[in-house]
């Protein structure tokens, strides 16, 4: 048992890390645990977190194509889809757009301004890092993108 709790806390940090709140990443680890579907009254007895949270965090969840929901009468069941290496690959456009070159060029423009020597030093020192940053995510995008047109290729081989 003690690896199952090992394994919801890293999970769970992981999904933090990627914006989700520790319910959602919590949930999702569970759900990959788990050998079948659960509803959402077994999550909120598995986990202790109100209904509302759990109804919450799996719409996000299901929305992101994290978990699939199956409905039988009445009762949802939700069941998790592995896709941490997707989600991953998703990480370095997300911080290269909505991180690194809004920083960039808050850095040019603090540059722009009339700035002392040691201030403007920094900057241009941030700034090179702030480049060579953005080349490496460049870069883990392009090998993504390589990887995906490679996998596709093989895949539509072996399904011809």
């Amino acid at each position: 048992m003690g690896e199952d709790k090992a394994f919801i806390r890293l999970i769970e940090k992981l999904m933090i890390r990627w914006g989700y709140s520790h319910v959602e990443g919590r949930l999702y680890a569970i759900l990959l645990l788990s050998e079948r579907p659960l509803t959402i009254s077994e999550l909120v007895q598995k986990t202790g977190f109100s209904r509302s949270a759990v109804s919450t965090a799996l719409s996000r969840l299901s929305r992101d194509y994290l978990v699939e929901v199956r409905k039988e009468r009445r009762t949802k069941y939700f069941m998790a889809i592995p896709m941490l290496f997707d989600k991953f690959l998703e990480q370095p456009k997300n911080l290269l757009e909505r991180e690194v070159l809004p920083l960039e060029e808050i850095v040019r423009k603090m540059l722009s301004k009339n700035v002392s020597e040691e201030k403007k030093k920094r900057l241009k020192e941030l700034l090179a890092e702030l480049r060579i940053l953005e080349y490496a995510l460049l870069r883990l995008i392009e090998i993504e993108a390589e990887e995906l047109k490679r996998t596709y290729l093989t895949d539509e081989k072996i399904f011809k």
